[in-house]
């Protein structure tokens, strides 16, 4: 009859199944290990997170105390550490403005304080060459005038 011909042979039913069974075994199984590792690590984080709290409630009470044991040193020191970064903050969001000098003055005429330092400079290097010159010229005459 046709309707004993439409359902597959009882072997053939068992060989998709079991591989299909075994696949999903694997699955599983590659699953729950991914749950226990995913439980391990967030255990390790959950404990490095406590610690880590207790570290900073630790601190934090020596902090404390140390601020009450001395009152005027900490007020002093937390009115400087505002105070410098108040500084950076303030310098960071603004913008430098074009000065008038530099708005209005030739390049030759701002850059003169420059040019007048250098200058210095190699007159006093040059300056003190010549005194160390003259010191062991001195120096060769009055110990050749000595010998005579």
């Amino acid at each position: 009859m046709p309707s004993g011909n439409q359902n597959p042979p009882q072997g053939q039913g068992r060989q998709g199944g079991g591989s299909a069974s075994g696949a999903r075994d694997q699955i599983q199984n590659i699953g729950s290990q991914i749950q226990e590792g995913v439980a391990q690590v967030g255990q390790r984080v959950s404990e490095g997170y406590d610690a880590a709290r207790e570290e900073m409630a630790r601190r934090y009470r020596r902090a404390e105390g140390s601020v009450a044991r001395n009152p005027t040193p900490s007020v002093l020191i937390g009115f400087g550490i505002g105070f410098g970064v108040g500084l950076v903050i303030t310098t960071l969001l603004t913008r430098r403005e074009e000065s008038w000098t530099e708005r209005y003055l030739p390049d030759s005429i701002r850059k003169m304080p420059d040019t007048i330092r250098d200058a210095s400079d190699s007159i006093r290097e040059n300056a003190s060459d010549s005194l160390h010159g003259l010191a062991d010229a001195i120096a060769s005459r009055v110990s050749s005038a000595l010998r005579r």
